[in-house]
């Protein structure tokens, strides 16, 4: 680990804001208790799906798929009754704020929509259930839903899905 001399590091931080300032004497501070070896605890490691998630879904969804009580769905152990239909599936990709995300990469929302089908569906995602792939995604995505009633759209093609799962 290069050293850097005090007086130079100080010079630079007169050019820092106040939360640079901080950032640096943290970095510093974990400099010194890890002795210049990797010190990162396994929960600051995050899958770039996790973390597409978090940054494009999670602001809504809650970071683990369980949103306040509001329009919003509640993604924890019921997203994956979606997939017990064709017609739930396809939905899961094509209700606008998948269809039209940020992520304009089919592979990554494929990706994303697996961490959300599997990671937060857990126990609703019926077994056997396939992963979605990018092509999948890229066909589903270029149908997005027109619809201007999409709780009451949602609701008629869960209760389909539920119907068609095997429970």
């Amino acid at each position: 680990m290069p050293r850097i001399p005090f007086h130079k590091m100080a010079a630079a931080c007169r050019f820092l804001p106040a939360k640079g300032k901080k950032w640096l004497a943290g970095a510093a501070f974990a400099a010194l208790v890890c002795g210049g070896s990797p010190c990162v605890s396994d929960a600051a490691l995050l899958d770039h799906a996790t973390t597409n998630y978090l940054t494009h879904c999670g602001g809504c969804h809650g970071i683990e798929g369980a949103s306040p009580r509001t329009f919003v769905p509640l993604l924890r152990d019921h997203v994956g009754t979606f997939d017990c239909s064709a017609e739930g599936r396809a939905y899961l990709v094509r209700v606008p704020g998948v269809s039209m995300s940020l992520i304009r990469d089919d592979q990554e929302l494929a990706d994303v929509m697996n961490f959300v089908l599997f990671r937060l569906g857990r126990s609703s995602t019926p077994a056997g259930a396939k992963p979605f792939t990018a092509q999948e995604v890229h066909t589903l995505r270029a149908q997005p839903l027109t619809t201007t009633d999409l709780l009451k759209l949602r609701a008629e093609v869960l209760s389909r899905a539920a119907a068609q799962c095997p429970r």
